[in-house]
């Protein structure tokens, strides 16, 4: 079923348009982006089909792009790995449809370089919901703060976490607007989109203080490593623009499943804690 919303992700991913949004994208059936010929229904089979056309069209032979299966593949081990991660229950539901919802930001930022505010309301209204959920679990169990979330640095976001969840919370969407709209005001939009600061505004609602800091952070290390990467093979120039939605799609993956580890180790290469 994963691998199903993958493929359905590839084509919302490539029929959005800014004019028209998603509205076309639900139109006609699926063809070859080369000859134009209409797939046929095992032509779409999630991976299978890629693997048995052997990566190539059917009619004309032309290569089809590696990004179709490894969509699929990711969207189908995704809710094993978060249900593996955090166990089966209302969050971890919530949690599979934002990482399908980063999967769908990332391709149309890789394409348009654009981040659609539906996505963006998405994330915000799934992450509104984890809170309430969090808070009405809490009042019915009788512990708690209300508002305490997964703390995906676990014994470290305890250390630098503030005793009022609350002010965890300010101090996430504080630290989003500063870092990202700061960003953005300081070099007017050249350097970071308003998308980028609308959907770090809207993660600040699903990691609190100070778990916020590495998933925000994050991207521009990575962004940074594969940005070299690229100018060393002559890929890009060094004031190329770069779509920025993928690393923090990345950055919020690495700290969900990883994010103690990261820090431990950080901490351990330094000797710390």
């Amino acid at each position: 079923m994963g691998a199903a919303i993958g493929s359905f992700l590839n084509v919302l991913g490539l029929r959005y348009s800014e004019e028209k949004g998603f509205k076309e994208a639900f139109k006609g059936r699926s063809k070859c982006t080369k000859c134009g010929t209409t797939l046929r229904w095992y032509e779409l089979v999630p991976i299978f089909s890629f693997i048995l056309l052997r990566g190539k069209c059917r009619t004309c032979s032309e290569k089809i792009s590696w990004q179709y299966i490894a969509v699929e593949i990711l969207s189908g081990l995704m809710p094993i790995f978060v249900t593996q991660a955090i166990g089966f229950n209302y969050l971890a539901i919530t949690w599979t449809l934002i990482f399908w919802t980063l999967i769908l930001i990332a391709l149309t930022d890789i394409r348009l370089r654009i981040v659609p505010n539906y996505l963006v309301l998405l994330i915000l209204f799934m992450g509104s919901s984890n809170i309430v959920y969090r808070y009405a679990t809490d009042r019915v169990n009788r512990y708690g703060s209300g508002l305490d979330g997964i703390k995906f640095l676990d014994s470290y976001s305890l250390i630098f976490s503030f005793q009022n969840e609350i002010f965890n919370h300010i101090a996430s969407i504080t630290f989003a607007l500063i870092l990202f709209g700061g960003i953005y005001l300081l070099s007017r939009g050249s350097a970071m989109g308003m998308g980028d600061v609308k959907l770090s505004v809207a993660l600040s609602t699903l990691f609190v203080w100070p778990d916020i800091i590495l998933v925000l952070t994050l991207p521009f290390i990575i962004g940074s490593i594969f940005g070299v990467a690229l100018m060393s093979f002559h890929k890009i120039k060094f004031r190329s623009a770069v779509p920025f939605a993928p690393f923090i799609a990345l950055g919020v993956t690495l700290v969900f499943f990883f994010g103690y580890d990261i820090v431990n180790a950080y901490f351990k290469l330094f000797n710390i804690f």
